[in-house]
């Protein structure tokens, strides 16, 4: 599947034209996806044709009324409030299993806890969701979709109180705020799809289901308003999210965002594609497969079109597995006579959300996950996940840098680079992984990098993402780096204490190998943690098993020098203090 056009590969050096070289200020954002919780759970009486149902929230202590998943909302937002305080977060739909106003309400209820720390909330609709009631009912207890005015849902709309009394009524408090600016629609969907621009970042959010008329909006029918919304964003290299419930080419539903299954509508699909390639969005999406799962896909014609999709888990009581064989050779192959998807990650069986961290045109996105202990199947009960939570894959990109496609056994020396006098060379590795998704799919490496100024620096900064064996670990495939260095004003002696330095947590930086710093180029013998200086070619190196962000400079310089950086949450104390909807202060922290 070769790369013919992409989001990635034909941006690397718009940064030397738009972007300010010195760090910008950061913000994040938050992604969660699919939060159903059983209504029911019927099993079969032994020596009976009946069966016995129970209601699941009863099964589960009474914590998740409604089909919605409240006691795993409430430990997310938790976290959100207390450690990663975004600005924001986004919603993927399916907010209840069951096709009902009183899901929307309930999940409604419970963004409360984020209006009152200040966090908005940004929902789209999922299949879950679909109906003219519950769309009547989300446009009138979700305003901020047409004006970004957040704590604005009607009095009647509140379902604080469960069958067992667990989260009484607490009356909310009632300060407004506005997030977003140049709010629009479709005019088939005003409402339901809509887009708007926040801190020099572009949102657009996709809704094909039923109207309060019953009547849909196919997102065929919104490819022209989401050219619109892409082409007044500012230029290719400004970030831009584009969301919807369904994917492109799904793990383990057939439906996706155009019909029935990835082979319908292939005209479309491509239009779609190519407006969001042509206005440089990296990335679509979506939820619905209860899975974690990152892949490219490719258009259904000849064309080379291909962007990355990402389809987030989110904090359901149902884990679902990718398919053998795959939806991808299942429809496409017959219908195209090609694969359309090369898997890069999956994960299975957790419960998470996602941190997006924007800075300029660079992004960052951190999968935070936790273990629920049924990897394939359903959950009766919710488990406390306090102490399960760790970072799963951290992946991003940006337009100063490139992105590269590589396949297993690919060599890692084409993501060598220069920018502005700095040169980075990859001299040794290739990609491999013994890991595959439950579909047998061995994993390809979408390796993305950028580049940054920072002063006291010797070089400018460089930044590599994709390359980790795994979800969970930091371990990539060993390979030797080196990056040239400014001698200019440098002794022989200040020459002898620089090295190649990884950004460490806390804002240091520390050299990227361990023992002393030979004085000579890099060998081919050289193991993992050997690092020197060559200086006839002005080089620092290392050989690492880790991406991250290198540059060279004296070890410690930037401990404190980062402008504008947001420091990276700590867990190890608290200073705040979070309160439950009853007013209560949580023990646990």
């Amino acid at each position: 599947m070769g790369i013919k056009k992409s989001v990635f590969g034909v941006l690397p050096f718009l940064g030397i034209l738009f972007c300010p070289l010195h760090a910008e200020e950061s913000w994040t954002f938050a992604i969660l996806g699919d939060t159903q919780w059983a209504s029911e759970v019927c099993t079969p009486i032994e020596g009976t044709s009946d069966t016995l149902c129970l209601s699941g929230d009863s099964l589960s202590g009474y914590r998740n009324p409604n089909s919605v998943a409240v006691d795993f909302i409430h430990q997310i937002q938790e976290r959100l409030i207390l450690d990663h305080k975004p600005k924001f977060l986004v919603l993927l739909g399916d907010f209840g299993d069951d096709v009902d106003v009183k899901s929307v309400q309930t999940r409604v209820t419970w963004a409360q806890e984020l209006y009152d720390a200040q966090i908005g909330v940004f929902p789209v609709r999922g299949n879950h969701d679909e109906g003219p009631f519950v769309a009547k009912e989300f446009l009138r207890v979700f305003p901020q979709t047409r004006t970004g005015e957040m704590n604005q849902t009607p009095t009647d709309a509140f379902l604080w109180t469960d069958s067992a009394q667990i989260h009484p009524r607490l009356i909310p408090g009632n300060t407004s705020f506005k997030i977003g600016s140049h709010f629009s629609s479709p005019s088939c969907a005003v409402g339901r799809s809509y887009a708007f621009q926040e801190s020099g970042a572009t949102f657009i959010f996709l809704d094909p289901f039923m109207d309060s008329r019953a009547a849909s909006c196919p997102v065929a029918d919104q490819i022209s308003w989401v050219d619109s919304v892409l082409k007044a964003k500012g230029g290719a290299s400004v970030p831009a999210f584009v969301f919807g419930h369904k994917p492109l080419i799904g793990a383990c539903h057939e439906d996706n965002l155009f019909g029935d299954n990835p082979s319908v509508d292939p005209v479309n699909t491509t239009r779609f594609m190519k407006t969001l390639v042509d206005h440089g969005v990296r990335l679509y999406i979506a939820g619905h497969e209860h899975l974690l799962q990152h892949s490219i896909v490719e258009e259904p014609g000849d064309g080379g079109l291909q962007i990355q999709q990402a389809i987030f888990s989110g904090a359901s009581w149902k884990f679902y597995p990718s398919l053998i064989p795959t939806i991808d050779e299942k429809f496409n192959v017959p219908a195209f006579g090609k694969t359309r998807e090369v898997a890069l990650g999956q994960e299975l069986g957790y419960v998470g959300y996602q941190i997006v961290q924007v800075e300029g045109e660079r992004v960052e996105i951190t999968s935070w996950g936790a273990p629920t202990g049924v990897m394939i199947g359903e959950l009766i009960e919710a488990p406390n996940l306090k102490e399960q939570w760790s970072v799963r894959r951290v992946w991003g990109w940006s337009s100063r840098g490139k992105q590269t496609l590589l396949a297993p056994n690919a060599s890692l020396t084409s993501l060598s680079d220069s920018f502005l006098g700095t040169s980075v060379r990859v001299l040794s590795g290739i990609w491999k992984t013994s890991k595959k998704d439950f579909s047998r799919r061995a994993f390809s490496a979408l390796a993305s990098t950028d580049w940054r100024i920072f002063s006291g620096l010797k070089s400018a900064a460089w930044t590599l993402w994709g390359l980790e064996k795994e979800n969970g670990s930091l371990e990539t495939p060993s390979f030797a780096l080196a990056m040239s260095f400014n001698a200019e004003g440098l002794t022989s002696e200040s020459i002898g204490e620089l090295c190649l330095m990884r950004q460490e947590a806390n804002n240091y930086w520390g050299c990227a190998g361990k023992g002393n710093l030979l004085m000579r180029p890099w060998q081919e013998t050289d193991p993992v943690g050997t690092q020197g200086l060559d200086l006839e070619k002005n080089e620092a190196w290392a050989v690492v098993n880790q991406g991250g962000t290198y540059a060279v400079g004296v070890q410690g310089t930037l401990k404190n020098a980062i402008r504008n950086k947001k420091q990276p949450p700590s867990y190890k104390k608290e200073k705040e203090r979070f309160f439950d909807l009853l007013g209560r202060e949580s023990k646990e922290h």
